[in-house]
């Protein structure tokens, strides 16, 4: 086959495997539809909000919540199936468009075809990539523009400042706190430089060009916002701030021994930490982990692959500085398959190692197929979370709540997403992604959700199970006042299935109880 055909091969790979995962799975994450709800109040004309007539900033990114906003404003209102379709279809041209960019500049590098495969092969099975690149999230979008400033940053010809200026504005405009991912890719770029470079001449020049431009590009937005919410900080970094400690520097020194004695996400599948999944699939992500955090320690090979490498490794100090959620990782999975992808390069083309060359090409082989696996194993996951959770659970307690709230109502609960959007109900979710109420009780000093429903007394409740028996050991007994109103469980037909990867985090979703404040409760 020739390379031109290969090259298009990859390109519609990198479009249709999101598009067939989504068909299958049917996936909607249930953080979409907080951003969702804004969206869609935009689209109808009654503000960028989440409630009505609160501005309240209850999104993170601006792209991630204006093209789903676009997309339900094309399809209409009540058709949030056909409005998802819409925004999938343009993820995946993302994706596609990232693939033909990957290409272009790994053959510029010259990667060999061993580097490609390993490339191409793990970039397209990656799973948390594919999922959240069609389950509504802007992972696609944060994906592009990430590759695209690496691109310019190991462009033969040296960056140009106009291409530039157009990554740091849209990773702006992807996640506020995208500035981190680009500085962790630019700070290597000083630390290996090719002998043509000095920080002085044009190449770093075009840099802070390219980021004063971008900073222009991304200031609409940053005032907007200020002038419309109070503030350019996304009330949902606000709200998970008040719930995480406070970092330690030891918690920093230990990054490098933790990435060497524990598996950590860049090439796990989502949510893997609550078991369910093979052995052999945990140990190969700790070993592809480490090899792309601390390859760059290694002289004497590809000043691209050891560049990448010092990305990851720097990223993983950001990841292990917060809540790292699982749509935070792809960026930096797809530089350390990068990272993979010329490291698996070198070794093929090492002299010294020539008679090991056709086991290194087989290695390479069976890595690709393994995640070939583990994408089939996520799509029968999340195909399975949807139907029996998402469908068959949370989305039916937001429909209840619909019919049966009346107009003034609120709810307390920790899943915002599908059960706030179905619902339309004044919410007070923990740690208070919707609610600025909920925010400034945590920061007096309410920090578990017997003490915000006790001070708030919501009209209803919802809590899983383990919840339930955290507060069952509260001095508050907050939960005297209600009654159970309704339950949802999905464990029988989770059960019913016999095979299922990743199992226990469908379980976790499966089970709620609602809650219904009494009549004769005290108010407050």
């Amino acid at each position: 086959m020739t390379s031109s055909r290969i090259r298009w091969l990859v390109i519609v790979l990198a479009l249709t495997v999101p598009l067939g995962f989504a068909a299958f799975t049917g996936h909607a994450w249930e953080d979409y539809f907080i951003t969702l709800r804004a969206s869609r109040n935009l689209a109808e004309g009654n503000g960028l909000v989440f409630n009505l007539g609160e501005r309240v900033h209850t999104f993170t990114s601006p792209l991630g919540v204006l093209v789903p906003a676009c997309c339900t404003w094309l399809s209409g209102p009540n058709h949030e199936e056909l409005a998802l379709w819409f925004y999938r279809g343009f993820d995946a041209l993302v994706l596609a468009a990232t693939a033909a960019l990957l290409w272009r500049r790994s053959s510029t590098l010259r990667l060999g075809a061993i580097g490609q495969l390993v490339l191409f092969g793990l970039l397209i099975t990656d799973a948390k990539l594919t999922d959240f690149a069609i389950n509504g999230m802007e992972t696609a979008l944060l994906v592009f523009f990430t590759l695209l400033l690496w691109s310019e940053l190991e462009s033969p010809g040296g960056p140009r400042a106009s291409r530039l200026a157009l990554v740091f504005g849209g990773l702006m405009w992807t996640r506020p706190d995208a500035f981190i991912l680009a500085g962790a890719i630019l700070v290597p770029h000083f630390v290996f430089r090719e002998q043509r470079d000095s920080p002085a001449n044009a190449r770093w020049g075009a840099v802070v060009r390219g980021a004063l431009l971008g900073g222009l590009i991304y200031l609409p937005w940053f005032a907007w916002a200020w002038w419309y919410y109070g503030s350019p900080v996304p009330h949902t970094i606000i709200a998970k701030g008040a719930v995480t400690p406070p970092l330690q520097l030891s918690q920093l020194l230990l990054v490098p021994w933790r990435l060497v004695s524990r598996a950590d996400q860049l090439f796990l599948p989502t949510y893997q930490a609550f078991g369910g999944w093979p052995d052999v699939v945990v140990a190969l992500g700790r070993g592809l982990s480490i090899i792309a955090n601390f390859a760059w320690l290694v002289p004497g090979w590809s000043r691209t692959g050891r560049r990448a490498s010092l990305t990851v490794f720097i990223g993983a100090f950001y990841l292990n500085s917060i809540i790292a959620f699982p749509w935070y990782v792809p960026p930096w999975t797809t530089l350390a398959i990068i990272v993979l992808a010329w490291v698996w390069d070198a070794v093929v083309t090492a002299e010294k190692l020539t008679a090991v060359r056709s086991l290194v090409r087989l290695s390479a082989l069976v890595v690709v197929v393994i995640y070939v696996g583990v994408l089939a194993g996520t799509a029968w996951q999340m195909r399975v979370q949807q139907r029996v959770v998402e469908d068959g659970v949370r989305r039916p307690i937001g429909e209840w709540l619909h019919a049966h709230a009346t107009p003034g109502d609120t709810v307390f609960l920790e899943p915002l997403g599908y059960i706030g959007y179905f619902s339309q109900l004044k919410t007070y979710d923990y740690p208070g992604l919707s609610s600025p109420e909920v925010v400034a009780l945590v920061r007096s000093g309410a920090r578990d959700y017997s003490s915000v429903i006790e001070r708030l007394r919501p009209r209803w409740v919802v809590l899983r199970p383990f919840e339930i028996r955290q507060m069952e050991f509260s001095p508050l007994r907050v939960l005297d006042h209600y009654d159970v109103a309704e339950r949802w469980s999905a464990r029988a037909r989770l059960d019913a299935i016999t095979l299922l990867p990743g199992r226990r985090w469908c379980e976790w979703e499966s089970e709620y109880v609602l809650y219904r404040l009494r009549v004769d409760a005290p108010k407050h």
